[in-house]
């Protein structure tokens, strides 16, 4: 009885920890999906005067003179991550 419920115990753990070590990958793609393109408003590298008229999540930010859309910086990796 012993042996069968501690089995049952290590082949639940074994499931459980397998389960969330292949769903994560999905979910932190999921979380980097990208945005639809909004013709209505300008690309990164447009000039602008305001955050409006930029895409969504895109900033009007002054670049020397002028200022222009830009998109937000990329998610940095963690260490020891090869790409």
């Amino acid at each position: 009885m012993k042996k069968i419920f501690t089995t049952t115990i290590a082949i639940t753990a074994l499931c459980f920890f397998a389960g969330n070590t292949f769903a994560a990958p999905a979910m932190k793609m999921a979380d980097e999906a990208y945005e639809p393109f909004d013709p209505k408003k300008k690309k990164p590298g447009d000039e602008c005067t305001s955050n409006d008229e930029c895409q969504k999540h895109h900033a009007c930010k002054k670049t020397g003179d002028k200022n222009l859309c830009t998109a937000p910086p990329r998610p940095k990796l963690p260490p020891g991550v090869v790409t």
